[in-house]
């Protein structure tokens, strides 16, 4: 009796040691029920993630996909318990190309999401980080590039037991927005302060740019200004102009030169003809904070057409009022101009404070081919308040360099360049990451 009820505790003990131990490693199979991943699809309800990898009006966000999971019994008609719910805790992606080509870093993340038994249960995971795009070894690219991402999900069951399912989705990343202007340069207005003076007179150019602009430059006496402070809008004040005389503006970036002329004539020529007068123009208040309004006042004599920068738009002559609300600080040009042929320019600043928003209105090189070992000058304006602003020169899938913190600068001269290089600058405001990128070229011939 003792010997059969010994047996009896044996082999119960060995039953509870089964029970105890067989969960298993990671990933072991031997669970009661089929836990897998039914699909992943994009924001777009697609099997391919298109992610933005340059600046947009949102500016960068990381992508995310929806993942579809079941988790049923093998057996059917088996009676479930809620020891057959999987909990997840993590996830890894991979990223892989078929050619072996550069690909986004792997990655795993904490995650918890409970899967009942005999049900199936949707949730976002985050697939494309906000760091690849500022910093990862694609960062800033334009042009379309294909991947494809494993994503495996681990979970556990309520008797201890490891589970994992794997489902792929493919990515494509370019810039999708259409949201890159041309990089060609380009001249939206080239005017002055009047375009008739006396010998000795002083003469105030206006501008407006668009596009890469590298070197702005003004003849006669080969004037060289910087794009910064001088983009989109700049002036120069001339002084002791002898006329008549053409002044040529030309805007010039790796990416082309665009030129415009402009007369300024002899008042004792012009046979006493009448010039326009610009009386009034300016903003009140001057100062304003995103969202809120500011009229500006104008008031001119011996004009025909008064048009105003930015948006070419056409004033009522004598005097008026109109009412502006810009995003970020602008400069207000207006052009009074005579059926003689005089022509009259002011300009007034409307300065945005408090600027929660935050832009890249220009990022440009003095050069975009070099030989090894030379460097070159970068230049950008942003509008807008913001926390930091980077430059990332990327010339290595392999290996980033040294990032280089440019917050509150407006240009740099670059270390030497001995490889194909894409400078990324990255601008960051609370949770949002804008790009700009600029390409420099080995010169091999």
């Amino acid at each position: 009796m003792f010997r059969k009820w010994l047996a009896v505790c044996s082999l119960l003990v060995v039953v509870f040691a089964m029970v105890a131990c067989s969960g298993g490693a990671e990933g072991d199979p031997q669970v009661p029920a089929t836990f897998k991943i039914e699909s992943i699809v994009s924001a777009g309800n697609t099997n391919n993630v298109e992610a933005d990898m340059v600046n947009s009006e949102e500016g960068l966000t990381s992508d995310y996909v929806t993942v579809t999971v079941s988790n049923y019994l093998k057996n059917a008609s088996a009676q479930p318990s809620h020891f057959n719910d999987v909990t997840i805790y993590k996830y890894k992606v991979h990223f892989y190309r078929s050619d072996g080509g550069t690909v986004f870093n792997d990655f795993e993340k904490a995650l918890t999401e409970t899967v009942p038994v005999n049900s199936q249960v949707n949730f976002s995971l985050e697939l494309v980080r906000l760091e690849e795009k500022t910093h990862g070894p694609l960062a800033g690219t334009m042009s379309p590039y294909d991947m494809n991402a494993e994503i495996t999900l681990y979970g556990k069951n309520g008797s201890g037991q490891y589970v994992q399912a794997t489902g792929t989705i493919g990515i494509t990343i370019a810039n999708y927005g259409n949201d890159t202007q041309s990089l060609t340069p380009a001249i939206t207005l080239f005017s002055a302060d009047k375009n008739v003076v006396s010998d000795g007179d002083d003469v105030t150019l206006f501008w407006l740019l668009s596009g890469s602009v590298a070197d702005i430059v003004i003849q006669p006496g080969d004037i060289h200004l910087s794009p910064v402070g001088n983009y989109p809008y700049g002036s120069i004040t001339l002084h002791n102009v002898t006329p008549p005389v053409t002044y040529t503006l030309l805007a010039i970036s790796p990416f082309g030169t665009a030129s415009a002329n402009l007369t300024i004539n002899s008042a004792a020529s012009s046979g006493g003809a009448v010039t326009p007068v610009i009386n009034l123009f300016m903003a009140s208040p001057n100062t304003i904070n995103p969202g809120q309004q500011a009229v500006i006042s104008y008031d001119v004599a011996n004009t025909d057409t008064l048009t105003l920068y930015p948006g070419a738009q056409s004033l009522t002559v004598p005097s008026g009022e109109i009412t502006v609300s810009p995003q970020f600080t602008t400069t207000y040009v207006l052009i009074a101009k005579n059926n003689a042929g005089g022509v009259a320019s002011a300009q007034t600043t409307l300065s945005v404070t408090n600027v929660t928003d935050v832009q890249i209105t220009m990022f440009t090189g003095s050069r975009d081919k070099v030989e090894a070992g030379d460097v070159i000058s970068l230049y950008w304006t942003i509008q807008g308040s913001y926390d930091k602003a980077e430059i990332f020169p990327w010339n290595d899938p392999n290996n980033a360099e040294k990032i280089i913190d440019v917050t509150g600068r407006n240009s740099i001269t670059t270390p030497p360049i001995n490889a194909d290089t894409q400078f990324v600058l990255s601008v960051y405001s609370g949770n949002k990451v804008i790009n700009a990128t600029f390409q420099v070229k080995i010169d091999t011939q």
